[in-house]
């Protein structure tokens, strides 16, 4: 198992200051169940990544399960020093097209902010760029998601279009951004 790891972390952050610390990517297992369950069931958390279902114990095994045994996936539990904070995850992978979907999320408020997601995201673009030879990744974000943005765009994706009144959040239809990384833009020690 190839684990990706840094110990860089951006420069500034206005809302926090940037976590330092050994990032490292690797596979979730089912010994992450439980935390994962405990993230999802936090309206911050489920409502910002979209997630319609209540999290359960049952489904997370699965997924964590299906995710393992699937080409089309690249499921990483994303840890800081040893710990587990969140999740990175690539989905559509078409060897053929040369693309991907990526989606992240941070388990822990604590943890938010601090440049942690960023480095994540930076640490899976170049397992998809170099490890899978991928030529694009996609995400997509809500509107109202900044702190998000800013961490997509410093880790290099480019916002490539808007779908009005896509996403629903507390209620209300928001707009949904569309993103995208290039292997050619990529920078993987860009501030």
């Amino acid at each position: 198992m190839r684990r990706y790891m840094t110990n860089d972390a951006p420069a500034d952050d206005a809302a926090r200051t940037p976590r330092r610390g050994v990032l490292t990517l690797r596979h979730l297992t089912a010994s992450d169940a439980d935390r994962m369950v405990a993230w999802l069931s936090r309206p911050d958390v489920r409502e910002d990544v979209g997630v319609r279902r209540a999290a359960s114990r049952e489904f997370t095994l699965s997924w964590i399960a299906s995710a393992t045994d699937d080409a089309g996936f690249r499921a990483r539990a994303i840890e800081l020093d040893g710990v587990h904070v969140g999740n990175v995850v690539l989905d559509r992978i078409d060897a053929e097209a040369g693309t991907a979907r990526l989606s992240i999320y941070v388990g822990d408020s604590a943890d938010r902010g601090s440049g942690v997601g960023t480095r994540a995201v930076r640490a899976m673009l170049a397992q998809a760029f170099d490890a899978l030879g991928l030529r694009k990744v996609i995400l997509t974000v809500h509107a109202e998601n900044a702190r998000a943005i800013r961490a997509y765009e410093r880790a290099g994706f480019v916002r490539e279009g808007r779908h009005r009144a896509e996403f629903r959040l507390r209620g209300r239809w928001i707009d949904l951004l569309y993103f995208g990384a290039l292997k050619e833009e990529f920078r993987p020690d860009a501030p």
